[in-house]
Order: structure tokens, then sequence, then C-alpha cells
């Protein structure tokens, strides 16, 4: 598991917000804090979903989802990701390998990478 912070940018509805994200290997999913969301706008669930975590017997509560464009070091990311919303995440956004994977990011040396400049999704 490899874990990097670095400054995103995050496009809705017009607005944009700058935030430190985790880059994070071991997290599949991406998820945004409420405290986040709310600045930006979510949906919230009819019912609160649990979310495993990776210390045995935990959970965390997802509790709506937000669709948003993502800038990564600079590049606009080419297509609208739909973002967990997680009560009392430790930080304010987290790229799990979701997006990681889907747009060629990796860590190295502590930094953000991109196999292909610009960034795009790729059908397989």
């Amino acid at each position: 598991m490899v874990r990097v912070e670095k400054i995103i940018r995050v496009y809705k509805d017009g607005k944009v917000v700058k935030r430190k994200a985790l880059f994070d290997t071991g997290s599949r999913r991406s998820y945004f804090s409420r405290e986040f969301a709310e600045k930006i706008g979510y949906k919230r669930y009819p019912e609160v979903k649990k979310v495993q975590l990776a210390v045995k017997d935990k959970y965390a509560d997802l509790i709506g989802y937000t669709t948003v464009y993502i800038e990564v070091e600079g590049h606009i990311l080419p297509e609208m990701e739909t973002i967990g919303v997680i009560e009392n995440l430790a930080v304010d956004a987290i790229i799990g390998l979701n997006i990681m994977e889907s747009y060629g990011i990796y860590i190295e040396n502590d930094e953000i990478k991109f196999k292909q400049q610009p960034p795009s999704s790729t059908i397989i």
C-alpha cells in the first residue's frame, strides 16, 4: 500500500474547490468527507450504508455521493467521477484505485505520475 497527499481541484456546478487529497493504493474506491461534500453539494442516501475498513470489524458510514470532475497535477480528468461521501472521514478526500487505475495514475518517490499525458480513460 502506497499513500501520498497532494492538492486536487474539484469541479461541480460551476464551483471549483481546492483540497488536499490522500492518494491511497490500499483503497479500492474514492471518498470525500461529509464536510467537504457539503461545500460542493451531494445527495444523501435514504439509509446509511457501511463500508468495511482495513481494520478488523471496523466500518465507516457511507451517507451519500456526489459527481464531479477532478483535476490532478494540472490535468482535469476527462470523465465525471461519482465519489462516495463518508461521515467522520479523517481527510477531505481519498483518491483510490478506481480513479488511479482508470487514468493510469501511479505514485513514484512520493510524486503523482501518469502513464500517459494528458490522462485518458481506456476501454479494454
